[in-house]
């Protein structure tokens, strides 16, 4: 994160990395019982919600961009899934609610994912940012890597925003947006 953005990058690489520090830092220290606290019995757990965003960071690298190596992406397979009719290759850590994820494992997580992040933020130029992408299996029209960038931090703030307000409600530290 101590890295200098090419200058097309840097308001957006400067918020996106200021919020994955404050992703790591209000979750690296909840217990496994905070990690499963969730608003309501049948919505998503922070464990979840956390696992969703460095999930789909390594998806939208990895399957649909091409980048980073396949170790990262692999990480978030799972064996099984216990959510109804979805298909195990699309499945992740948050689909396996029998095998809850902890702090650690998702600090970790966080920071592999934004090492790939990194890597292609740097290297990346701003008509790089056109590049166009099929996704895999079909799944809707192609996109930039522009569009990917932007849909990855709106994810980000979505579910970054839904662990404050779990995190809040129930009187703990909190991530500031």
């Amino acid at each position: 994160m101590g890295t200098t953005p090419p200058p097309a990058f840097a308001p957006f690489y400067r918020g996106w990395a200021d919020l994955q520090a404050r992703l790591i830092d209000i979750i690296g220290p909840l217990t496994p019982e905070q990690m499963r606290l969730r608003p309501a019995p049948d919505q998503w757990a922070i464990w979840q919600l956390a696992a969703n965003m460095a999930g789909g960071r390594a998806y939208w690298f990895h399957e649909v961009l091409g980048e980073g190596d396949p170790a990262i992406r692999d990480m978030f397979r799972v064996g099984a899934t216990t959510v109804p009719g979805i298909p195990l290759e699309d499945a992740g850590w948050e689909d396996d609610e029998d095998h809850p994820r902890t702090a650690p494992e998702m600090v970790g997580a966080f920071q592999a994912t934004w090492r790939v992040v990194d890597a292609c933020l740097q290297r990346w130029t701003e008509d790089g940012l056109q590049v166009e992408f099929p996704r895999p299996r079909g799944h809707g029209p192609r996109s930039t890597r522009g569009w990917v960038i932007w849909h990855l931090i709106e994810h980000e703030l979505q579910h970054g925003t839904e662990i404050a307000l779990i995190l809040r409600s129930h009187g703990l530290r909190t991530l500031e947006l």
